[in-house]
């Protein structure tokens, strides 16, 4: 007989905490940081969008991520000149939850997590450089080369934000998963119901 998951997951809601507190002290840093250690884009919210969903559950990692976005747009009201709101923001990172929630949710390997966390970011690129280029953000030609220099402009800012996918990304999952084995057996991944269902063992 499987035992049945716990809904109460201290270790796992203290990881998204700490997310959470990343979220907002990285723009303090980063403001305070000489301007060639900066890395524009590095952000945590991606990231802990994927965990909390795919380790809390979906609406739990949208809240969070609602959550998060606020925390850095404060951060970066305060510390910068040039800061205003993006709304499509919001739903950007709401597919970073979606994806977490539908691809890791039965998942333990970290390293399908890193891999998730990749395709994740790749899907942000592009999705936001071509809105970029629809909204004309820059003044760019309603043509291919338009777009492929929208493609082009975004690159020195994708690296901060792959960095920060990744790097963040195996962080978590990877921290979840050791001290779910060692110290929190009850928060641990179990891929079982998946491979039941499969077979038709309800």
């Amino acid at each position: 007989m499987n035992t049945p998951p716990t809904t109460f997951k201290p270790m796992t809601l203290a990881l998204a905490g700490a997310g959470l507190a990343l979220t907002a002290l990285l723009p303090l840093a980063f403001a305070q940081a000489p301007a060639e250690y900066r890395v524009w884009n590095a952000s945590v919210i991606g990231a802990l969008a994927l965990f909390a969903a795919a380790r809390l559950g979906l609406w739990q990692g949208l809240a969070l991520t609602a959550v998060a976005i606020a925390l850095k747009d404060l951060g970066l009201y305060l510390t910068t000149a040039w800061w205003e709101p993006y709304p499509p923001s919001w739903l950007y990172f709401a597919g970073y939850a979606l994806s977490g929630w539908a691809l890791l949710r039965r998942s333990p390997s970290v390293g399908r997590a890193v891999g998730v966390s990749l395709g994740a970011s790749v899907a942000f690129f592009f999705v936001s450089n071509f809105v970029s280029w629809l909204e004309l953000a820059l003044p760019y030609e309603r043509s291919l080369g338009g777009l492929l220099s929208s493609y082009a402009a975004g690159v020195p800012f994708y690296r901060g934000t792959l960095l920060g996918d990744v790097g963040f990304g195996a962080l978590f999952f990877g921290a979840h998963a050791v001290l779910a084995r060692a110290y929190f057996p009850a928060e641990r991944v179990n891929a079982a119901p998946a491979a039941h269902e499969a077979e038709g063992n309800w």
